[in-house]
């Protein structure tokens, strides 16, 4: 794997964690390699790693687009990472440190702020910051390294249900929720609240994609 298409993974990664690219999106040579001024050569080598990961998938006719998962797909992967988040949760709870604390509370703060601004984009970034300041506070390797993994999967999806009229507000009334029982050592309170959190837009997920295929 080249340099160059090492950067370009991880540059294309973060657009479809943030929703600028949805599922379904078809991603064109010509435009990735104006956009960010590489030859196609690391493009299709960044393509070919990214179809392996199963973040892109090629169609005929229409080249590489973002994969779109199934109805099935989408809750088993909901369900994996409820599970693993309510973990995360109940870990950070029982060993929260004042550093890691004023670090949720921060990413607390920013998802409040962006939603205001109702910038879906910048809010995806911001709720992922969230979870990666939760994540941290866990102090545990493997559980982490298992959420990075996951979320290369999940990232696609968690900014859809962003489109529902109120769901940025929602969203943030839930994190606080969770940022309080944390920060409060309720450990099963904020396991809970958590996986209800990431249930809730996985069930919301079908829903949302009929709509954006229609």
């Amino acid at each position: 794997m080249t340099r160059a298409a090492d950067k370009l993974i991880s540059q294309i990664t973060q657009e479809i964690s943030s929703g600028l690219l949805r599922p379904g999106d078809q991603l064109e040579e010509a435009a990735l390699s104006e956009k960010f001024n590489v030859s196609r050569t690391p493009i299709r080598e960044a393509i070919r790693a990214m179809v392996g990961l199963g973040l892109l998938e090629t169609k005929p006719r229409k080249g590489a687009i973002v994969r779109v998962l199934t109805s099935k797909e989408l809750l088993d992967l909901f369900e994996v990472a409820a599970g693993l988040e309510g973990m995360a949760c109940r870990l950070a709870a029982t060993s929260l440190t004042e550093e890691h604390a004023e670090t949720i509370q921060n990413a607390l703060g920013t998802c409040n702020a962006v939603a205001g601004t109702t910038d879906k984009a910048k809010y995806s970034l911001a709720n992922l910051e969230f979870h990666a300041a939760i994540h941290a506070a866990t102090d545990n390797h493997w559980l982490i390294e298992q959420l990075q993994h996951i979320g290369i999967h999940i990232n696609p999806y968690r900014s859809l249900p962003y489109d529902l009229r109120g769901r940025l507000t929602k969203s943030t009334e839930e994190h606080a929720a969770i940022c309080e029982a944390i920060l409060s050592g309720k450990g099963d309170k904020a396991s809970e609240l958590m996986r209800n959190h990431i249930m809730l837009q996985g069930k919301r997920l079908p829903f949302v994609l009929k709509l954006l295929s229609q």
